[in-house]
């Protein structure tokens, strides 16, 4: 560990850059590697809800309000 010291006293804008200046490195390389598949996901994801509602209608249920949510209509006294 003393090494390490003994580089990072000598080599101050070195060490800034491993300690902080990595990590958009890191992330542009998980974007890159990541984003094709998000995307496919997405697009089977769309297909998967466009044939649920060409098979059962929009909404799904005569209840459902637009966030999806299924609304109970109000109970009316006799």
């Amino acid at each position: 560990m003393s090494d390490f010291y003994t580089f990072a006293g000598a080599h101050p804008l070195v060490t800034f850059f491993l300690a902080w200046g990595i990590w958009p490195v890191c992330w542009t390389v998980q974007a890159i590697l990541t984003t094709p598949f998000r995307y496919a996901y997405l697009a089977y994801n769309r297909r998967l809800r466009s044939l649920n509602i060409r098979a059962l209608g929009w909404p799904t249920n005569p209840m459902m309000d637009a966030d999806g949510d299924i609304a109970q209509p109000p109970v009316q006294a006799k």
